[in-house]
């Protein structure tokens, strides 16, 4: 049992390398060459295991461990493979993100499950052979049970800013369009997303008395409804008159004669148009600052969370 549980803190310490790459940021090169460690360990423990000899007969404890290497291996390799594939694809959509969140929390699930498994052959194993297990909890199991709370923590509050958040990309990608349809349905979706995060935070406890990512999400959502509310109807009107004084200039500079109402209505228009433009830039220019620090304030907030609470590990 002794050799067996090194092997399994070995493998364990690994982990937790490459967790801590993962959660910390580190270059991509190094997060794959730390999962491609574990796997090797996976793959030496497995086999030192399965060359052991049966102990008093029997072979189960063995092979049930043998079994967990095998499926820790194939997870890492197999389903950790997928959820890197799936990362990138994940930020292009909410539905892609939800996926790829479920996706994790199944593998974390699925891992879970194994070791609980894993642990109770243990106890079958100690007790048939009179050997007295203390119920404790290592430094290294503690660690792994903060890495999942960790993760399922910022995962829920995660969803709450990124939906929001493409669901704002979306809206300038119809303003950039001029498709005046499509910026009334984003600005409804997006006030309509946003609210529904901020009750969502508000049902939301801190995590160990950190409550930065809660904050700076309530922030950005807020952001996001004054967006709307308060600059939307600027940046419509700006985009219908200048869409009509585009169709007016196109017929003024076709008609070569021009009566004194036409030449009073045509200026009328570009001194319209013109005041509509200059609010237009003062709410882009107004804009563009506030979020890109309330994003900056996001993404310190999330680096700093996963600094403080995530376990390092190397």
């Amino acid at each position: 049992m002794d050799y067996i549980g090194q092997q399994h803190q070995d493998i364990t310490k690994k982990f937790l390398s490459y967790n801590s790459a993962v959660s910390h940021g580190k270059r991509a090169k190094k997060v794959e060459n730390l999962r491609e460690k574990l796997m090797d360990e996976l793959q030496t423990a497995r086999e030192n295991t399965s060359g052991m000899p049966p102990f008093n007969g029997s072979k189960a404890y063995r092979d049930t461990v043998v079994s967990f290497f095998k499926f820790y291996y194939n997870v890492m390799n197999d389903d950790y493979s997928k959820i890197v594939n799936m990362q990138e694809i994940a930020e292009q959509s909410y539905d892609e993100m939800e996926a790829y969140i479920l996706v994790k929390e199944a593998v974390d699930k699925k891992m879970k499950e194994a070791e609980d498994h894993l642990h109770d052959q243990e106890k079958i194993f100690a007790a048939a052979n009179n050997v007295n297990l203390v119920d404790s909890k290592s430094d290294l199991n503690e660690m792994m049970e903060t890495v999942g709370k960790v993760n399922t923590y910022y995962d829920m509050v995660y969803l709450v800013f990124f939906k929001s958040y493409i669901e704002e990309q979306t809206l300038w990608q119809a303003v950039d369009k001029k498709n005046i349809t499509a910026i009334e349905q984003g600005k409804n979706t997006l006030v309509k997303y946003s609210q529904a995060g901020l009750a969502s935070l508000d049902t939301m406890k801190s995590f160990q008395g950190d409550n930065s990512l809660i904050t700076n999400c309530r922030s950005l959502l807020k952001f996001y409804i004054s967006e709307v509310n308060d600059k939307m109807p600027v940046i419509s009107d700006f985009l219908l008159k200048n869409d009509r004084f585009t169709k007016m200039k196109t017929d003024f500079d076709n008609n070569s004669t021009h009566s004194k109402d036409d030449v009073s209505n045509f200026n009328a228009a570009v001194k319209d148009v013109n005041d509509a433009s200059n609010k237009y830039n003062a709410a882009i220019n107004q804009l563009n600052p506030q979020r890109g620090q309330l994003l900056d304030n996001w993404n310190s907030a999330v680096n700093n969370f996963f600094d403080e609470q995530m376990p390092h590990y190397k």
